[in-house]
């Protein structure tokens, strides 16, 4: 599963990516398409102007023109020094033809822009400038002995002028453009491509772990489970094989599955609490409260099972700290704890509770003599369903999930909760968080 959804985001990614690169390579193909037409409606007008000059017609028109006053107020028409003879420079860069047609639609006239546009025959040129000036078309493209042309036809009179714009040097440089694109393009995507693994396996990570911890989480729960439900049926099998006897002379049998239902019924309250924890569905009931006062009561209502154990609760609490937060989560927080250190402390050890306020800070600490914990195990003891008993038996109580709880409500205050664990066997677990 985890692997093919890897896959599919790496798809995912490498699908936009291409897209975005494809976009990007033709934009920048037909903005430089865009400028090309530019640059050769700017040399059709050079040369336009470049032949008016020598057109007979347009002397003609010119001298019979009316000679119109001079616009003093438009200085933006006026030509600064140079600038004329730069434009002109620039614009003359493009190889131009000129062919003049008669009104009998013959070449009467071809003039070059330079001796480097001149080709090997007139004749090509002639026959295509008349069969173009025949038409209806006034521009477009045309092909002739392997060079590329842009053409425009201008009728003057009962006579008509066919410019050509040379343009295969600019139609190879847009093509080696178009190929170094591509090639850019493709290049990216094969170095994108293992990095686009990476970051799917970066996503899918988390995904990864969260399915791991389900797949043992059922795991686990289906073990807890199985336990009680075989103590029911083995006792109902009991039961079962000798009807005659009373309830009262069965007594033993139904306390046995009594005992294990109530089990059962802690471990699901658990593990819906958790499961309600993860959806964000547990409301916090946040006020101000007497925390030191609620510790207390908790620490007054399991001194008698502590004791009947062998471990007195010894309590270090300063008083009348007011906390705010949600009362019943923090006191099964605490309930959880001083539980936790009962069923794993070893001897006749005191459990230790206290609690003060120290810069602004809350801190609950919890600590009994047990076994001594490495620290590869402390960072596993909130983790769902995790014993330190590897046998999973249920001399200590418990199911692997109070901690986990107590976690959850630690995280919900925005507080941290930590476990360490010394030499002797000291453990101490501390919750600490800022209500302000």
């Amino acid at each position: 599963m985890i692997r093919k959804l890897r896959i599919r985001i790496t798809v995912v990614i490498m699908t936009g990516l291409t897209i975005l690169i494809t976009a990007v390579v033709s934009g920048i193909y037909i903005f430089m398409q865009h400028s090309e037409a530019e640059e050769t409606d700017a040399a059709v007008n050079f040369a336009l102007n470049a032949v008016s000059s020598d057109d007979p017609a347009s002397k003609t028109q010119e001298k019979d023109a009316k000679p119109q006053p001079p616009e003093a107020s438009d200085t933006s028409k006026r030509n600064t020094p140079g600038s004329t003879r730069e434009r002109m420079k620039n614009q003359s860069s493009r190889s131009w033809i000129s062919v003049l047609i008669s009104s009998e639609g013959k070449t009467k006239e071809i003039s070059y822009s330079s001796p480097y546009s001149k080709p090997d025959s007139d004749e090509e040129i002639s026959e295509a400038a008349e069969s173009i000036a025949a038409g209806s078309a006034g521009d477009g493209y045309i092909r002739l002995s392997d060079v590329s042309y842009r053409y425009f036809v201008k009728k003057t009179g009962a006579r008509t002028r066919v410019i050509f714009i040379d343009r295969t040097n600019q139609l190879e440089t847009l093509q080696r453009l178009l190929f170094i694109l591509i090639a850019v393009g493709l290049g990216t995507l094969i170095i994108l491509f293992p990095i686009s693994v990476m970051i799917s396996g970066w996503i899918a990570k988390p995904i990864s772990k969260a399915w791991s911890e389900q797949k043992e989480f059922f795991a686990n729960a289906s073990h807890e489970l199985k336990t009680p439900l075989t103590v029911i049926s083995a006792n109902l099998d009991v039961i079962t094989s000798e009807p005659e006897r009373t309830v009262a002379e069965q007594e033993k049998w139904f306390e046995y599955i009594g005992a294990e239902t109530v089990k059962m019924s802690k471990l699901i309250n658990q593990m819906l609490y958790l499961s309600k924890d993860d959806r964000e569905e547990t409301e916090m009931l946040m006020s101000e409260f007497n925390a030191s006062e609620t510790f207390e009561g908790v620490c007054l209502s399991i001194e008698a099972l502590a004791f009947e154990k062998g471990h007195p609760v010894v309590t270090d609490i300063e008083p009348d700290i007011i906390v705010k937060g949600d009362k019943e989560m923090l006191t099964r927080l605490a309930n959880i704890l001083i539980d936790n250190a009962i069923s794993h402390s070893v001897g006749e050890g005191d459990i230790t509770v206290s609690f003060c306020r120290r810069k602004g800070r809350n801190i609950l600490t919890v600590s009994n003599h047990g076994e001594y914990i490495p620290p590869e195990e402390l960072s596993r003891l909130f983790d769902r369903f995790y014993r330190t008993d590897k046998s999973r038996t249920s001399s200590t109580g418990g199911f692997g999930l109070g901690l986990s709880i107590a976690k959850a409500i630690a995280d919900r205050h925005k507080g941290t909760l930590t476990a360490s664990s010394s030499a002797d066997g000291l453990t101490t677990f501390t919750f600490t968080w800022n209500d302000r």
